[in-house]
């Protein structure tokens, strides 16, 4: 038997790296601070919101501003924090005029305001609300959320560059748990109908595949030479900017089907099941899962609706044995096993197939 890891984004948050969306976005905003800070115009603008500075203030630029040409400050000598900037650009209004141009970002940040986000979500929800409409500039608005969608992409890709660089160590809870053997009590009652278990008296993976949704090098660290284990970038690497695939992957959803009939292929742009067939990464998985039973452990990945597609085919394909949770530990009596469980039944068909092959939280336990 085999062993399929999915390796989410609590795996890396698992490590240190602040690496949620929340966390991106502020750091977005940061920069943003920086930037202005630097800045020699009076308009600046990243194509996703724009700070203008009044016409009645009479500075030559933002950096003029922040040089004391406009604030006076007791301690002129002490740099600027950019969080400090940012804070004063977006809510002095006698200075300027702040506006977030884009409407992804506009959702993006109320949700964060609310307390959680999901980019990827965010976006499919406006792309299916542009797409119900039926105007002449449906078209031009689909192409410019996909415009956003690359921006807000560039920036992420050289956020988690630099959390990426944090990692110096590996955790040998994580990696007992990657290699640990398959116990008896994890495996379906209909995989267990179907073969002699009595010959199976190895229960080790013979071989394990580290299906990263996330694109840092993370999981690498784990790669043993003593076990055949490979690790497969399903949605690219940061090193490689042309592979990185970010939008959404859910063919199961009614208004997939209204995205394909839209003869616009701007509607498909960011759709995960068509940009995977730009590499052979999810041939690997293919061959994977098709060569022996397999086992599946989830290890930080929500298996939201984004994934869908890909979930599905795992989830429900005839080797998968098992589907192991690893589950967040909240507190000492908080943990999100059921809502995990409760988003893998979405990706499912079957909920029968699904309550067999889902390890029950008797044989779970936390990642870290």
């Amino acid at each position: 038997m085999n062993r399929l890891v999915l390796i989410g984004n609590g795996f890396d948050l698992a490590h240190g790296l602040r690496t949620s969306y929340k966390d991106f976005i502020f750091w977005y905003w940061n920069q943003w601070g920086n930037r202005l800070l630097h800045s020699l115009e009076r308009t600046d603008t990243d194509g996703l919101c724009s700070f203008k500075i009044k016409d009645n203030v009479e500075v030559q630029n933002w950096a003029s501003v922040f040089q004391g040409w406009y604030y006076k400050r007791e301690s002129p000598f002490i740099p600027w924090k950019t969080n400090d900037v940012i804070n004063l650009a977006m809510k002095d209004r006698d200075l300027c005029d702040y506006i977030i141009t884009s409407p992804l970002l506009q959702r993006i940040w109320n949700k964060i305001v609310c307390g959680w986000v999901d980019i990827e979500n965010e976006y499919y929800s406006l792309l299916r609300l542009r797409n119900s409409k039926i105007k002449p500039s449906t078209e031009k608005d689909i192409k410019e959320l996909n415009i956003h969608l690359n921006i807000l992409q560039t920036y992420l890709i050289n956020y988690l560059r630099s959390e990426e660089k944090k990692v110096t160590i590996i955790k040998d809870e994580i990696k007992d748990k990657i290699y640990c053997p398959i116990n008896e009590q994890e495996i379906s009652v209909g995989y267990k109908n179907s073969v002699d278990m009595s010959l199976l008296e190895e229960k080790d993976p013979k071989a394990i595949m580290l299906l990263n949704f996330n694109y840092t090098n993370i999981p690498e660290q784990y790669v043993t030479d003593h076990l055949k284990v490979k690790v497969d970038y399903i949605h690219g690497k940061l090193d490689n900017t042309e592979s990185v695939i970010f939008g959404y992957g859910d063919e199961l959803d009614e208004d997939y089907k209204k995205l394909q009939e839209h003869n616009e292929n701007e509607c498909l742009r960011h759709i995960k099941s068509i940009r995977y067939l730009e590499s052979d990464n999810y041939r690997k998985m293919l061959e994977f899962i098709e060569s022996a039973p397999f086992q599946i452990c989830i290890m930080g990945h929500s298996c939201g609706n984004s994934d869908r597609t890909l979930l599905n085919t795992l989830f429900e394909h005839r080797n998968c044995i098992s589907i192991k949770p690893y589950f967040h530990q909240k507190n000492e009596n908080i943990d999100n096993y059921l809502e995990l469980v409760q988003n893998i039944s979405r990706n499912f068909t079957d909920m029968k197939l699904m309550r067999d092959r889902v390890v029950n939280k008797t044989y779970c336990e936390p990642l870290t």
